[in-house]
């Protein structure tokens, strides 16, 4: 079993008394999710969450390295892959998306996000991040 990893953030700001999130829409498949992209050679897990955050989004971002969240999934027989997400506060926010690998990326509302996010394992996290934001913890 081949293993990859990548990591990326749950980036959030607070517009117009509302919580807002973004999603980026990959161009192949055409899938919502979080940015995130594979880790290289002597980079930490924090240093690819902000240069994949940055390249794919444009974003400026603050992460909250003490809410960490891991998935694993096969994107394709004989691999399994592990993605880190961190919680991230935009510090800038106008999106320019990287036109290689983004079709879209965009500031939803917080109601919204369930039902934008394409995959069940990118809904469980947001769920669980949310509610460590909610509970404190």
């Amino acid at each position: 079993m081949m293993k990859e990893k990548s990591c990326g953030a749950v980036i959030f700001r607070k517009h117009q008394n509302k919580y807002q999130y973004v999603l980026v829409q990959q161009k192949f498949g055409l899938h919502f999710g979080f940015p995130k992209g594979h880790v290289e050679k002597n980079e930490s897990e924090i240093m690819t969450a902000y240069r994949e955050v940055k390249e794919e989004t444009g974003l400026d971002i603050e992460i909250y390295d003490q809410i960490r969240e891991q998935t694993r999934y096969s994107p394709r027989p004989g691999v399994i892959k592990d993605v880190v997400y961190y919680l991230a506060k935009a510090k800038s926010h106008i999106l320019n998306k990287q036109e290689e690998e983004i079709a879209d990326a965009i500031w939803v509302d917080e109601s919204e996000v369930l039902n934008k996010l394409s995959y069940s394992t990118d809904k469980k996290l947001f769920k669980v991040i949310t509610d460590k934001i909610k509970f404190g913890s």
